[in-house]
């Protein structure tokens, strides 16, 4: 078995072993059922063939129908008939439960996993094939750990009871019976590669195939105002059309080799007529006897027939640990050891400095010969307000992301307290410091639910509704259906800009951040909303960067950082580089309230 695999199963399926031993003896005495079943249909028949007058035109069974014996023995056939059904539907219970619990607990694992990876390393998956990796591969491992297992277990139980009890009948005619069904060994060995390359390219194209369609989910306001849905349609094409190549080429195989399979359990059987008639003949060999190995040839045929499929299912299961491996992979994010980090004074004289930026240089890993950032520094006082300013792609997010690490800074380059943000656990960090940018991220639940999520504390309801009157949204959430709990759809789909943008501050100002850093957030508002806004935020009292095109946000800064290319042309008040940011384009005019969708 493949070592990823093994692995896997000694994670996940080890500690379940009290659920498959159960499992495995039921699995056993049910078998043991079956097998007994055909020794007493064999008795039955032998008992009416030795007693049928020879030569006589009577009913073979004569007078034998009301004999005790055989009433009895035709009892005993229901009774283990019955019990034989309970206890094979328990053996099921049993062992699908685990590949349930896998499959629960590796979602879990995955998904937790997720959540705590860097967006550099997200950025190596698109949306789709994270969600059919999290979907359809996980899938493929419970279907294995449930139904494959169960298979498996069944073949060995079925191939070593039936084998010996058609040895304790007739040697010869067991291995003329085994010797066409050991051909389907020859076949898989032939198959299993081929199957293991084509399941790999259709779970890779599905994920690809799940990408265009969540694609197009999210962005079909777009696809429809623009009349580009024959376009798309197009560019989904050559993914639906792997899908469905690689799809064909595991059915040519799955069509070419189970038939195959099935036509040589026939054979099987057409040897025991042939070959134990002739035995039957000759006296060495009873009818009940070539009744017991016909039915116990008809149960071997079906788990030697279901060999293909365990494969099939074999194969899929190693593609999916494969690919779940590479998520796996991915480091989330880390914790530099603090007694490896330089400790770090603020520039400033004040010993009231709470965040230091000091020669701060990035660039990002699909374009490492381009700065992003280069030679940022500055000081930002507790209760300080710092304004961030430039044109379209001037590094203005990129700054405020590294401050929050949604990507990580070099080492030495920003401190908090002092402190290399590195050494800080990204949750503590974000406890800290709170961020809200201008494409506002919302859940397709209720207004409250986005307000409180992620809260690690009870809030009360009063204040929820505080938070939103700061935020200059509460009559408009009053104004809803349901108020508070009205759902606002899919990235707040029901709300204009502006709104989404006011609703993202109130769920700021629940979290009593010590640094606020607001990127443009304020950028789809009304000037009168913007003014009694820029009054709230003052007010907070904590530490507040800004990045904003706005001058009459950035005149309210103690200091404001003019960035250029990355760079840093200007720092000082708005006295000093206000008449700076005129000469840099200062990105497209704000979308008004009205206009907001």
């Amino acid at each position: 078995m493949n070592h990823a695999l093994i692995g896997f199963a000694r994670r996940y399926a080890l500690p379940l072993w009290p659920w498959y031993a159960c499992g495995f003896v039921a699995l056993a005495v049910t078998n043991l059922i079956t097998l007994e079943i055909p020794q007493l249909a064999k008795a039955v028949v032998n008992a009416i063939t030795f007693v049928a007058p020879v030569g006589t035109t009577s009913h073979p069974m004569g007078d034998h129908l009301g004999d005790p014996e055989l009433a009895r023995i035709a009892l005993l056939i229901i009774g283990l008939g019955l019990l034989q059904i309970l206890i094979r539907s328990l053996s099921r219970i049993l062992v699908f439960w685990p590949g349930r619990s896998i499959e629960a607990n590796v979602r879990t694992d995955s998904f937790n996993h997720l959540l705590r990876m860097p967006q550099k390393a997200l950025l190596h998956f698109g949306m789709g094939d994270l969600i059919s990796r999290l979907a359809n591969d996980i899938g493929q491992l419970r279907v294995f750990f449930a139904f494959g297992l169960l298979q498996i277990l069944n073949l060995c139980f079925l191939s070593a009871f039936i084998i010996s009890h058609m040895m304790t009948i007739h040697v010869g005619l067991t291995f003329a019976c085994i010797a066409p069904l050991s051909l389907m060994l020859v076949i898989t060995r032939y198959a299993m590669p081929k199957m293991q390359e084509f399941s790999r390219q259709n779970q890779e194209a599905t994920g690809r195939l799940t990408n265009r369609v969540t694609e197009a989910f999210i962005n079909v306001h777009v696809v429809q105002q623009s009349g580009a849905e024959e376009s798309f349609l197009a560019r989904t094409r050559p993914e639906n059309q792997a899908v469905y190549e690689s799809n064909m080429r595991l059915v040519f195989i799955r069509n070419a080799v189970f038939p195959l399979m099935s036509c040589l359990a026939s054979i099987g059987q057409m040897t025991v007529i042939f070959y134990g008639g002739y035995e039957a003949i000759h006296q060495r060999l009873s009818v009940g006897d070539i009744l017991a190995f016909n039915v116990y040839i008809g149960f071997l045929s079906f788990p030697l027939t279901a060999v293909g499929m365990i494969i099939s299912m074999y194969e899929r299961a190693k593609t999916a640990v494969f690919r779940l491996g590479e998520i796996e992979n991915q480091a989330t994010e880390s914790v530099v050891p603090s007694d490896t980090a330089v400790k770090h004074q603020p520039s400033s004289s004040s010993n009231d400095v709470i965040l230091s930026v000091k020669n701060l240089n990035f660039t990002y890993l699909d374009d490492p010969g381009r700065f992003a950032l280069r030679g940022i520094s500055f000081d930002l006082p507790r209760h300080g307000r710092l304004g961030v300013a430039g044109s379209v792609g001037s590094g203005k997010t990129t700054l405020l992301q590294l401050l929050v690490r949604l990507y990580d800074p070099p080492m030495g380059s920003i401190f908090l307290h002092g402190q290399d943000i590195l050494t800080l656990e990204p949750f503590e960090l974000r406890r800290w410091c709170g961020m809200a940018s201008q494409t506002v991220h919302l859940f397709s639940s209720s207004v409250e639910d986005n307000l409180r999520f992620g809260l690690d504390r009870q809030i009360s309801e009063d204040e929820v509704k505080q938070a939103a009157a700061e935020a200059m949204i509460l009559p408009e959430v009053q104004a809803l259906p349901q108020g508070f709990q009205t759902e606002i759809g899919e990235k707040g789909i029901r709300l204009s800009g502006g709104q989404k943008q006011r609703l993202a501050l109130a769920r700021l100002f629940l979290r009593k951040y010590e640094i606020m850093i607001l990127d443009d957030v304020l950028s789809a508002v009304d000037q009168l909303t913007e003014v009694r806004l820029v009054e709230t935020l003052e007010s907070k009292g904590c530490a507040m960067i800004v990045a904003s095109h706005r001058p009459s946000i950035l005149k309210g800064c103690d200091q404001i950082i003019i960035l250029d290319g990355g760079r840093m042309k200007a720092v000082g008040t708005w006295a000093e580089v206000g008449h700076l940011t005129g000469a840099i384009d200062m990105s497209p005019p704000a979308e008004s309230e009205e206009n907001a969708t």
